[in-house]
């Protein structure tokens, strides 16, 4: 799943994504939604899922993915 922070800053235009998950811990089901500015919505009452991005400095990451500067 591309995620929209990355795929708005692309396109230059805003974006979310619809998340559907379940919790490690407790298996309980979460419902959220993350833009791309990266605020998100959680549609599961009760729910606090945490919600980070990696620490890359995006104005001058210039790699074709994340995955050998993470």
């Amino acid at each position: 799943m591309a995620t929209p922070f990355v795929q708005g800053r692309l396109w230059q235009a805003p974006l979310f994504v619809d998340i559907q998950t379940i919790c490690a811990h407790c298996a309980w089901p979460i419902h959220f939604r993350l833009d791309s500015a990266l605020q998100f919505q959680v549609h599961t009452a009760g729910a606090e899922p945490l919600v980070f991005e990696p620490q890359i400095n995006w104005a001058s990451f210039a790699a074709p993915n994340i995955i050998q500067a993470y």
